[in-house]
């Protein structure tokens, strides 16, 4: 309560201080006010609580249970503000209370006893067994005459093959005061369905033949009725595990199919980035030698044709678009667009820039081709460099695994034999 008002105190003298000193920041102003009234509340609500004081506590209705309260005591000269924890038990009921109770408690089981049951002269289903009766005023628990066809929860044990009667006894406690209500229910069969009634006389006719001796067989009957009965052993369904094999090879061959055609995009793509920087290389090579880009070109494509040919090296993606090239050329495609689809057929930003740069100085001559070539070929190791770094370090991942694969087998091979002579 103190810290309360000296913080609502400490709080206001703050708002105020701001008030005379016309600071801009209102915002603070109102904060402090805020807190400060919320400060004083707290002293106010905690006065009213910490004088609250209770004479009388209202016990729970039978079958409510007991409950617990916490208090702050007062004995003149003893003690101050003492805390004690007491049990306040339920309302305590007088006898004939407890007896109207228990006669309640009797009606009330006749009603709720059969389930889905139609009568007590019909029981077929599962008995409902509650152990607490009038909204838990009352206990129950309850015994059967035949445990042969109730278990002690209520539920069938064994259907009977004709109606018998079963008594129960139920004994009802009301705070210490029992009653036993005894009353009886008749067991019926159960109503089965012709399906149900067909298959008790087909086992009945299994059993017969099971009880015979030195028989080797046991015969299936062929009729039951006058009716013909066919026997089928009861197998699982293969069809559905051959329907879902084929489709999941159909998927995995859509999927092989579409990994292998990613696999060659990326292994293409590599190859035109292994490239790239050797024919920049040669291109610049053959424009400082005096040739233009039309003879350089050519002479490029046919010297790895030749060289392919003879066997002397497998097929370049690269140089493959090349011989592209000189082909649509040959055929009548006009040489600039010839360039341009040759950077658009190799899909990569490199060979976009290459085929642009090509085009633009056939358009205005081939001047300055030679530095910028050079650059171009430059920047191209560069980056040949730093993707061979990437493929490097990609390759030292994947053997991260084998690599610990080893090491478990080697401190297998040392661990196993040195427990054994310990005879751990």
């Amino acid at each position: 309560m103190k810290l309360y008002l000296a913080g609502a105190l400490i709080s206001l003298a703050a708002a105020v201080s701001l008030k005379r000193k016309a600071l801009p920041q209102k915002q603070y102003y109102q904060a402090l006010l805020i807190l400060a009234s919320g400060f004083l509340l707290a002293v106010v609500v905690g006065a009213v609580d910490g004088r609250e004081e209770c004479n009388q506590i209202a016990r729970n209705e039978p079958g409510q249970g007991a409950q617990e309260k916490e208090f702050l005591v007062d004995v003149e000269g003893e003690m101050k503000n003492y805390p004690l924890k007491l049990e306040i038990a339920e309302k305590k009921l007088t006898e004939a209370q407890k007896r109207a109770y228990l006669k309640k408690a009797e009606r009330e089981l006749d009603d709720v006893i059969l389930g889905g049951n139609p009568s007590k002269d019909a029981v077929s289903k599962a008995l409902f067994l509650p152990e607490y009766l009038q909204e838990g005023a009352v206990e129950a628990s309850y015994r059967f005459s035949d445990y042969n066809i109730f278990h002690a929860d209520g539920t069938i044990r064994q259907e009977p093959r004709e109606p018998t009667v079963v008594a129960i006894t139920a004994e009802l406690i009301c705070q210490e005061t029992s009653n036993l209500y005894q009353f009886s229910v008749c067991a019926v069969p159960r109503q089965k369905s012709l399906q149900e009634q067909t298959a008790e006389k087909l086992n009945f006719l299994i059993t017969e033949q099971n009880e015979r001796k030195d028989v080797s067989y046991v015969v299936l009957p062929d009729k039951l009725d006058g009716k013909e009965i066919t026997w089928r052993k009861h197998a699982f369904n293969r069809s559905i595990v051959i329907a879902f094999l084929g489709a999941a090879a159909a998927a995995g061959l859509i999927f092989r199919r579409k990994e292998a055609e990613k696999r060659q995009r990326a292994e293409r793509e590599r190859q035109l980035m292994m490239d790239y920087p050797g024919i920049v290389g040669k291109f610049s090579l053959l424009l400082g030698a005096g040739m233009n880009i039309s003879l350089a070109w050519e002479k490029i494509a046919l010297a790895y044709q030749r060289k392919r040919e003879s066997g002397g090296t497998e097929r370049r993606y690269a140089y493959e678009e090349m011989l592209t090239v000189l082909h649509e050329i040959r055929d009548g495609t006009g040489e600039l667009q010839a360039y341009e689809n040759f950077g658009n057929r190799c899909q990569l930003a490199i060979y976009r820039r290459l085929s642009s740069m090509i085009v633009q100085n056939v358009r205005k001559g081939s001047q300055g081709m030679q530095k910028l070539l050079e650059q171009e070929e430059w920047e191209a190791y560069e980056q040949r460099k730093a993707h061979a770094m990437q493929m490097g370090e990609e390759c030292g991942t994947k053997l991260l695994l084998p690599m610990g694969i080893m090491l478990v087998i080697v401190l297998a091979i040392l661990v196993i034999p040195a427990g054994m002579s310990l005879n751990l």
